[in-house]
């Protein structure tokens, strides 16, 4: 027999019931074990959509991992779950967040749940039933998961024409921005949405400085800090420095090699403009997102080089 961790969410017609239903459905899988209370959530990843309804349940199963999630997806139809877009709303949603300490990844199935981490509505109905399950990758139980919540960022991207970007923010500030897929909260959070809206604005053309944004320095060193207060004051939107001169005006003249460093290193970019700095003779120069994404700023903002 193998203990398995559900969650278990409903956002469409009778929740309740809709989740009442599903694990009587599960009795016939498995032992039910334990129950979580019933909580109610804010929409997760795609906000325009009812409040879910959301629960945990423990079950112990002599199916195996592909077998059991069959059974699950079959529970799934039978109560009129559609296929839909990622995180759009659904009659009912099962997942299979732990099941013993498996560890696997296929096509159809990921154990552990790869987002549990990040998700309250996981993580708080199960630590009322299991709190001391152990997440077999990271090593901490589920307890220890719901009270670091508050550290986790909270994310979201935008699309460009070189691709998506992507933003992340923690205690009112930006933590930061990547071209590279950031994890974390996908909850409904005011500076994320803000921040979101001004990208956006700035992909369609608009001229956005990003000064208003307060930016987390927790990771960064004393030397990038400089480099990048230096960027957001001083090469303002539409200008260009070099490699040389941005290291004359942060005082570290031969330092041409550390600034680069800085510039591949940037954890804000865009809102720290290191796609403005160039190597001599106006030579595009190293930077974290790449040539394409380089080149597109730079004509976004008007700048030939």
């Amino acid at each position: 027999m193998s203990l398995v961790a559900l969650s278990l969410g409903s956002n469409l017609g009778n929740r309740e019931e809709n989740l009442r239903k599903a694990i009587e459905k599960l009795r016939l899988v498995g032992s039910v074990i334990k129950v979580s209370p019933v909580y109610e959530t804010e929409p997760y990843g795609y906000f325009d959509q009812p409040k879910f309804l959301n629960c945990a349940v423990l079950l112990e199963t002599q199916l195996k991992p592909d077998e059991l999630l069959n059974k699950i997806k079959s529970i799934e139809r039978e109560l009129g779950r559609k296929e839909i877009s990622h995180w759009k709303e659904r009659t009912i949603d099962i997942d299979i967040v732990l099941l013993e300490d498996l560890i696997m990844e296929t096509p159809s199935l990921t154990v552990p749940h790869p987002d549990m981490q990040y998700r309250e509505f996981v993580l708080k109905p199960l630590s009322n039933i299991a709190p001391e399950l152990v997440h077999p990758v990271l090593k901490k139980n589920v307890k220890e998961l719901l009270e670091e919540l508050n550290r986790v960022p909270y994310v979201d991207f935008v699309t460009a024409k070189p691709g998506k970007f992507f933003i992340a923010v923690l205690d009112g500030k930006v933590y930061e921005t990547s071209f590279r897929e950031l994890k974390g909260r996908r909850e409904k959070n005011a500076l994320l949405l803000s921040l979101k809206k001004s990208f956006e604005n700035y992909f369609q053309g608009e001229r956005v400085a990003f000064e208003e944004y307060e930016l987390c320095w927790e990771r960064v060193t004393p030397f990038h800090r400089k480099v990048y207060e230096y960027l957001r004051k001083n090469v303002t939107y539409g200008k260009v420095i070099t490699y040389g001169e941005l290291a004359q005006g942060v005082g570290s003249p031969r330092g041409a090699r550390a600034v680069g460093n800085a510039m591949a290193r940037n954890p804000f970019p865009i809102i720290v403009p290191c796609h403005r700095v160039l190597q001599r003779g106006n030579k595009l120069g190293g930077f974290g997102g790449g040539e394409d994404w380089k080149k597109y700023l730079l004509e976004l903002e008007g700048i030939n080089i």
